[in-house]
């Protein structure tokens, strides 16, 4: 008896799979145009957000809005900023085939409110910048260029190659400039003359030229009225998309870019080689006049910071929010370090920018919540080191930790207690739990493991060297002494996420 009804269990899946086929049966008729209709209305918060509605449901169903943004289900909502005629097309299937029916919404009024947004305000300065913000490529920092495996295969960094500060001179793409504006999401790129271009598209660039730095120098002028798009996906990075012929930096086919990370200063893209769909490129973009190298502002970098114990003051509410607050590493140098003072990074990496290379450090996110609970969210991968188990070292998906001694770092939840700072004490934060951590996990109080697992229940205490908050500008310095006698220190930069 029993082992029929082990053949029963076996068979179970092919029934239902068999219901299914039924279900869905290669004889349905196809859908009609006059299924794929739907009706849409202006929501209440705006005239430019409009709710669409499928008037049927079918098995799938999918939504192009006619911004740049995709959906799918019977029910999706569209926004647009820009005052406009917009097509919007449903496509609905089954197991007849699919159909697809178009409407057009016309947006009478541009809506300022929905353009004030912070990627667009990144990228393009906001509504003040009436000329809009010019972006340069980083050609002074090293990683500002490079390439490494498909997305499908690769974390957030060029693993294959990065180049050195200022290697590509002469390539084509250090003295362009790119212009994005607000107003009619305006695009201008100017390229003195020339553009640097991979060796695959020399056909598509009349009288392209050996660079002399690898790959080739291309006679080009941008024409002008080009444009940008943002879309924003529910998961996964914003793209950014150059119409026309436009492009940024190296040009290896694709004129669509992942914003991997955006602030006021720096932009970090990736984008697939369109020769060799196995390939992505990277690139990083820094504001016209900013000094990366120098720490932003231009001049010498600044001095360590002043420990003096007074210098700002955090508080609760401050780190906390309105009840839960993300935080994250800053992408920028000496946002991640160990010296021998508070705030230093003179032991490693003494000035270098490691959120390119090490960009998944710079995606985790260290949540505070009101209550005193603590999580961390690794995104989905990890800078891995040998003490934690894993077989190699480098940017990995987090699932490498499963069943290694470093286990117990992996994403989750713990508590914390906040101890709030005087004029002579500093602030403190103490996180406790089997692997809690802020930023680095080897680093505890008086020591850093050389091995896994972590100590069972420990407690880890940051203390707070300098907190800012002034306008959009938001930064949390917190140290650690490894030393227990305050000779070496690991530093950490954080900003909300």
């Amino acid at each position: 008896m029993k082992k029929y009804l082990n053949y029963l269990i076996l068979l179970l899946p092919l029934i239902i799979l068999g219901a299914c086929i039924e279900e869905y049966s290669l004889d349905a008729l196809p859908p009609t145009e006059e299924d794929a209709a739907f009706t849409f209305q202006a929501s209440a918060e705006s005239d430019n957000i409009i709710n669409f509605t499928a008037n049927s449901e079918f098995f799938i169903m999918n939504w192009d809005l006619g911004n740049g943004s995709t959906g799918t289900g019977k029910t999706v909502t569209g926004t647009y900023p820009l005052k406009g005629t917009y097509t919007v097309t449903l496509t609905i299937f089954n197991a007849g085939g699919n159909v697809t029916s178009s409407r057009t919404v016309v947006i009478e009024e541009t809506d300022p409110v929905l353009l004030d947004k912070p990627l667009y305000n990144f990228l393009t300065g906001g509504p003040s910048a009436v000329d809009g913000k010019i972006w340069v490529v980083d050609s002074a920092s090293a990683g500002h260029f490079g390439v490494g495996p498909d997305p499908i295969q690769a974390g957030y960094f060029p693993e294959w190659y990065q180049a050195k500060a200022n290697e590509k001179a002469g390539g084509g793409m250090y003295d362009d400039r790119y212009t994005f504006k607000l107003a009619g999401f305006g695009f201008d790129m100017k390229t003195n003359g020339d553009v640097y271009i991979n060796a695959a598209q020399g056909p598509n660039f009349p009288g392209a030229v050996d660079s002399g730095v690898g790959d080739l120098r291309a006679p080009f002028t941008a024409p002008s009225g080009l444009s940008w798009t943002i879309v924003e996906p529910e998961t996964g990075f914003p793209t950014l998309t150059i119409a026309s012929s436009g492009f940024l930096g190296y040009f290896a086919g694709s004129r669509t870019y992942q914003i991997l990370s955006i602030d006021d200063d720096q932009m970090f893209l990736r984008y697939i080689d369109q020769a060799n769909a196995g390939l992505s490129w990277y690139i990083r973009l820094i504001r016209a006049g900013y000094d990366s190298t120098a720490g932003g502002g231009g001049g010498d970098p600044d001095p360590d910071p002043d420990p003096d114990p007074s210098d700002g003051t955090l508080t609760l509410q401050d780190l906390i929010g309105n009840g839960s607050k993300a935080w994250k590493l800053k992408p920028a140098a000496k946002a991640f370090g160990v010296g021998p003072s508070p705030g230093s990074d003179e032991y490693y990496p003494n000035g270098e920018d490691l959120s390119t290379a090490r960009a998944c450090l710079f995606n985790d996110e260290f949540i505070f919540n009101d209550g005193g609970v603590f999580e961390y969210d690794a995104k989905g991968d990890f800078f891995g080191e040998f003490y934690m188990g894993v077989d190699t070292e480098g940017c990995q998906p987090e699932a490498n930790l499963t069943g290694k001694p470093g286990e117990a770092w992996k994403s989750g939840s713990h508590t914390f207690t906040f101890a709030e700072g005087n004029e002579s004490t500093r602030s403190k934060i103490t996180v406790t739990g089997t692997g809690a951590f802020i930023v680095l996990p080897k680093a505890f109080n008086g020591g850093e493991y050389t091995a896994g697992p972590p100590t069972a229940n420990k407690s880890v205490t940051y203390d707070v060297l300098n907190y800012v908050k002034d306008g959009n500008k938001e930064e949390l310095t917190i140290i650690i002494d490894v030393s227990n006698n305050g000779t070496v220190f690991w530093s950490f930069i954080l900003i909300p996420a």
